[in-house]
């Protein structure tokens, strides 16, 4: 990757100058307006300065992928064959692993085009057992992902004759067991080092200033059993939205927290530092970012190392993103190397099969989840596979018997 510098009377001819001078590859990621010219600061013009990116020339894939993608795969079993071919030249460029996981997700993509598009073929009711239409059914209506679908089907298909298929209550039973099966809750475990360094990440809008003083809240007045209340400073990174850094100081300011704001790494080092013996726990508020923003978030990235090998990282995203989505913002914030996620907005959605499938699939734990637009500790709660399972839509849950198999899991 390579970068530029273009200036010009407007922003199009800015970006008619990238293409002329870089190619239709290159794109503009910032830009500002100055003045410039003129004389003694009379006639002076306005002027564009662009940032421009230049990305490093795609590798080619030919003398890897003859015979490889040369159609789309028939079958599941093709598509592994096809995976597991990649696999073998993963290592020989490192630009080939990115573009698999955007062939991987184009290619969910469109198992759930085909998905909505042909629904009398997804199975064949002359054939096919009416315990597992309905379960398929059932399943989609949560928005499960058409991998994950496609996995239980076959767990049931598999595990069950067509005499227990019979039994439609308990099929579903046991499918919400195989379900909560594949949820791992994170072990939010102490003891910790002090200060315990907290930090949120993940896109814009999803609600980490609002979570951030859910956490500092319940830390400060309502701590797990045999915890202490503990002394909470609250810092934020994001003095780039507006009026972001106002906002989360309001809400310091009601809970009695410590506050401020920092602009580069070297302040953050600084604040961290000042605070260390002081208070038991310190919660960042970072930059909220599109999971496409490559260079921002290898930026923003850059600016957490400063808070230590022991900062935990919380990736939070929206309860109400597609399966999809999801994934994405998962494989776009990895280089953070987050412990696991806190999902929001749980209350504004009924379709937690996105949630389940993505964290399945990407093999992270869950650690929070929150409810409601009040910043107070009774809107966050622990991560629970059973309060999952409650959510979905169009199962009768026997809760007795989750609640035995699933106590003993760490909630």
């Amino acid at each position: 990757m390579e970068m530029y510098t273009v200036q010009a009377p407007t922003l199009a001819e800015c970006q008619a100058i990238t293409r002329e001078r870089y190619g239709e590859r290159a794109y503009i990621f910032q830009h500002k307006w100055v003045r410039s010219g003129g004389f003694l600061g009379l006639f002076t013009k306005d002027n564009v300065i662009a940032s421009v990116i230049v990305p490093a020339p795609r590798p080619d894939l030919s003398k890897y992928s003859s015979g490889i993608i040369k159609k789309a795969p028939d079958t599941q079993q093709e598509k592994e064959k096809i995976l597991s071919a990649a696999a073998e030249v993963r290592g020989l460029d490192p630009n080939i692993q990115a573009i698999l996981n955007q062939v991987k997700l184009l290619n969910d993509k469109i198992d759930t085009k085909l998905s909505e598009a042909a629904p009398a073929t997804r199975y064949n009711p002359a054939v096919e057992h009416e315990t597992l239409t309905k379960i398929r059914d059932t399943l989609e209506q949560n928005d499960f992902s058409p991998a994950f679908r496609r996995e239980i089907i076959e767990y049931v298909r598999k595990e069950f004759s067509i005499d227990a298929l019979n039994d439609y209550e308990e099929i579903q039973q046991k499918v919400l067991e195989w379900i909560g099966s594949r949820v791992k809750i994170y072990p939010d475990t102490g003891p910790y080092k002090r200060p315990r360094i907290i930090v949120l990440i993940g896109p814009t809008g999803v609600g980490k200033t609002t979570t951030i003083c859910k956490l500092a809240a319940s830390f400060m007045y309502y701590p797990a059993k045999n915890e202490e209340k503990q002394r909470v400073s609250l810092i934020t990174i994001d003095r780039y939205r507006i009026a972001a850094d106002k906002q989360l100081g309001e809400l310091a300011a009601c809970l009695q927290a410590d506050f401020v704001a920092v602009e580069d790494e070297q302040e953050l080092k600084k604040e961290i530092a000042l605070r260390a013996d002081t208070f038991d726990t310190i919660l960042v508020d970072t930059i909220g970012r599109s999971p496409q923003a490559a260079v921002e978030l290898a930026e923003m990235k850059k600016m957490l190392e400063v808070c230590g090998a022991n900062t935990e990282v919380y990736l939070t995203f929206s309860a109400t993103t597609k399966t999809s989505g999801i994934i994405e913002i998962m494989r776009q914030f990895e280089p953070f190397n987050y412990r696991a996620a806190i999902i929001t907005k749980l209350d504004e959605t009924k379709q937690l099969g996105n949630v389940i499938s993505a964290l399945a699939e990407q093999g992270k734990p869950l650690a929070y989840v929150t409810d409601g637009q009040s910043t107070t500790p009774y809107y966050i709660h622990k991560a629970n596979i059973i309060k999952l399972l409650l959510n979905l839509e169009g199962f009768t849950l026997d809760r007795d018997r989750l609640e035995a198999r699933f106590t003993s899991i760490i909630q």
